[in-house]
């Protein structure tokens, strides 16, 4: 249940491959969690991405190989990722997920896909984006001269934005404008992230989602290693258990300088609260649950 006063949010999600929603995943739950409407949408299939059982067999001398995964069809592997997709968003509570049907390695930010995303801003009209960042060096201004498909997915993104703020003469639409957008910061160091959400309580979700995705040859061990890892130490350096993070796209406008009540629970906090707060065990965890009663 929601708090009088407070307004949902329409959030849209747009990632390059199927499993790239999982890197958000967390934070997508706690949205929809609070009321808040969220859209997933995957622009390729990820028809070439992590096909790591063809990759062991294409090791393999030609006479020992597989024929049946050699010759195994894209498209098949595409509608196993695209099937993995929708269970792991459900997972999180996302029930509204789309593929685009765009090729993967390379994605290029081609006119069809930007006026595909543009439709589908038109159609949501998100307040707020997650997605890819629009770049590839960590100083925000420069490419490498290889694109890779996530920066292409954040460039495409952007053109799209810049396609709907402008009014549509030929079929009458108003601009769209979103508020806030954040970037993955998934492939940044942690000095360059702006955001840590704290996704402690969905530890085993996000686990249970790396599994999914068993056509990449995700395994149990595997997945709880990756989170450990990742969300593990992304949580380890921002203070708490486990965290997502992100880079503002947008500058933050406001009357007044802000702090959120997580900052302030952990600056007041002892010692021992703090390595509660670090272990995965939010001492506050009681008083949210109270919270959490009320509002329902």
């Amino acid at each position: 249940m929601r708090l009088p006063g407070d307004e949902s949010l329409r959030i849209l999600v747009v990632v390059a491959h199927p499993h790239d929603v999982c890197h958000m995943g967390g934070t997508c739950a706690h949205h929809v969690e609070r009321g808040d409407s969220v859209s997933v949408v995957a622009i390729t299939g990820g028809q070439r991405t992590h096909n790591e059982k063809l990759a062991d067999e294409l090791r393999k001398p030609s006479d020992r190989q597989d024929t049946k995964v050699v010759h195994g069809s894209q498209d098949d592997y595409a509608k196993r990722k695209k099937e993995e997709f929708a269970r792991a968003c459900a997972v999180f509570g996302v029930t509204d997920v789309t593929v685009l049907p765009f090729s993967d390695h390379p994605l290029e930010a081609t006119e069809d896909v930007v006026s595909a995303l543009a439709e589908i801003l038109y159609a949501v009209r998100p307040q707020l984006i997650l997605t890819h960042a629009p770049y590839t060096l960590p100083d925000r201004r420069f490419h490498y001269a290889w694109v890779n498909d996530h920066t292409a997915a954040g460039i495409a993104v952007q053109k799209a934005l810049n396609h709907v703020s402008i009014p549509d003469t030929s079929m009458g639409r108003s601009p769209h404008r979103v508020a806030a957008i954040y970037y993955t910061g998934i492939d940044y160091g942690f000095h360059e992230v702006d955001v840590c959400i704290d996704i402690s309580d969905q530890v085993e979700n996000r686990i249970k989602a790396e599994e999914i995705f068993e056509s990449q040859g995700h395994t149990a061990e595997f997945a709880i290693k990756r989170i450990e890892s990742s969300a593990g130490f992304q949580g380890w350096k921002a203070g708490t258990g486990y965290a997502e993070t992100f880079i503002r796209g947008y500058r933050e406008i406001s009357r007044c300088l802000s702090v959120t009540k997580e900052n302030l629970q952990l600056a007041g906090s002892s010692h021992e609260e703090r390595l509660r707060w670090i272990t995965g065990e939010n001492p506050h965890d009681d008083e949210q649950d109270v919270s959490r009663q009320r509002r329902e």
